[in-house]
């Protein structure tokens, strides 16, 4: 397996990469990725392209993504969204961004179609690329996430990006990375009660070069488009026809993203939608990582494009 980091301006030759939404116009930004191939890989299929969730990163597929391009028959390349990870921090974090930052990645290494895989925040920015540009996607891979809005228990509140806003500053800059997480360990602890849902968090400080404390998150850019992102996502699908592709939502038994409801919510926009349900919670690929790789393997065995 071949594994290459590379991070490049994906902007289009005319400058600026764009996906049209009506009359308004969103401009793709480069983004870290890493692709994973191996022999057994058809380089002429499609290849999988993953996006994390809200607060991860690339890192947090590497795992699935070797397995999947050794087992599968598809290149993958996973990505860090804008505003993660070592991607650019910069302002606007809507679906409409985050597709148009999919489809200038494209541009940049000349792919006429792909896989669209996503995961919570990635699934809703592969949606929005599909629903807006469906000749670039041959099919969707949605990981607990629907257009339905998100439960009003995900840990991951309004409340706790404000608070890495504020908390951030306050860190002494004499203490270490290890020592600055212990420092803000309980002022998260009396919002996130899940222990692994704290992980999530602490473990996204960093210690900056001019010894100061930030998150390899940009939360203000996350909050900027917190209503279009979290809340009412499908009021920015208005007017869009539905993908007519195969879809496969991979949806978690022990989360509360995926019911009944979201599911026919679901059915409006992605009417060819099969879903799979695994004995796990939201981050289905961490908890069942052999049975995912199993059904997006496969979801992937044919070619419909080659």
């Amino acid at each position: 397996m071949a594994r290459q980091r590379l991070l490049g301006s994906i902007l289009s030759k005319g400058g600026a990469q764009v996906l049209r939404n009506f009359q308004s116009f969103v401009q793709g930004t480069r983004l870290e990725y890493v692709s994973y191939t191996s022999p057994r890989n058809q380089m002429q299929a499609p290849p999988i392209v993953v996006m994390h969730d809200l607060n991860l990163s690339l890192e947090s597929w590497r795992q699935v993504a070797v397995n999947l391009s050794q087992v599968g028959l598809r290149q993958v390349i996973t990505v860090d969204a804008r505003n993660h990870g070592l991607s650019p921090y910069i302002t606007g974090h809507s679906p409409m961004h985050l597709a148009a930052d999919v489809e200038a990645l494209m541009s940049h290494q000349r792919l006429n179609k792909i896989v669209a895989l996503g995961h919570g925040m990635g699934g809703r920015a592969m949606m929005t690329l599909a629903l807006t540009q469906p000749q670039l996607v041959e099919r969707v891979i949605l990981v607990d996430i629907t257009p339905a809005p998100v439960p009003s228990n995900f840990y991951l509140t309004r409340q706790v990006f404000e608070m890495m806003l504020q908390v951030a500053p306050s860190i002494p800059s004499n203490l270490s990375l290890s020592e600055g997480r212990t420092f803000i360990l309980p002022l998260f602890q009396d919002v996130v009660h899940d222990a692994s849902e704290l992980r999530r968090i602490i473990y996204n400080l960093r210690k900056m070069q001019d010894n100061t404390f930030g998150w390899a998150v940009n939360p203000q850019a996350v909050l900027s488009s917190w209503g279009e992102m979290m809340i009412n996502y499908e009021a920015t699908l208005g007017g869009l026809r539905p993908y007519m592709g195969e879809v496969l939502l991979i949806a978690g038994s022990q989360s509360e993203f995926v019911t009944t409801t979201s599911i026919a919510v679901m059915q409006r926009y992605f009417p060819n939608t099969v879903v799979q349900i695994l004995d796990a919670g939201h981050c289905v690929y961490e908890d069942q990582p052999e049975q995912f790789v199993e059904l997006v393997v496969e979801f992937t065995q044919t070619c419909l494009v080659c």
